[in-house]
């Protein structure tokens, strides 16, 4: 039976990405992506927020293109597939993380696109 490990987030960078190398040179970047949902509660009609922030890695190309085009706020669409990882805390306890590591992305809008559609400029950056 074949099994499937896929994933996609939508969503606003929490801060802006910072480009790092790994010791064999590849080059890296984990980024916050805040994915909102909003309802209204039945009850009260009061409205509701939820932010699940997702931790991204992105490898090479895609951690590149990200930390030279994308700030803070500025919406990406990421595929890729969820790992868990274990690492040691601060105080010496084991702690889990899960992450999602990108295979594909595509820059849905920056804060130059947001600029430029209110100007009467370009629509899209880049896909």
């Amino acid at each position: 039976m074949p099994y499937v490990n896929k994933i996609e987030i939508m969503g606003n960078l929490g801060k802006a990405p910072e480009l790092r190398y790994l010791p064999d040179g590849k080059a890296a970047t984990k980024i916050q992506v805040a994915v909102s949902e909003k309802w209204t509660d039945k009850s009260t009609g009061e409205q509701k927020e939820h932010v699940e922030w997702v931790p991204v890695l992105l490898y090479e190309k895609l951690a590149e293109t990200v930390c030279r085009y994308m700030k803070s706020g500025d919406t990406i669409l990421v595929y890729g597939k969820i790992r868990t990882r274990s690492y040691p805390g601060r105080d010496g306890i084991e702690r889990h993380i899960t992450e999602v590591i990108a295979s594909e992305m595509q820059i849905i809008r920056t804060r130059e696109t947001r600029e430029a559609a209110v100007s009467g400029g370009v629509h899209d950056m880049m896909r």
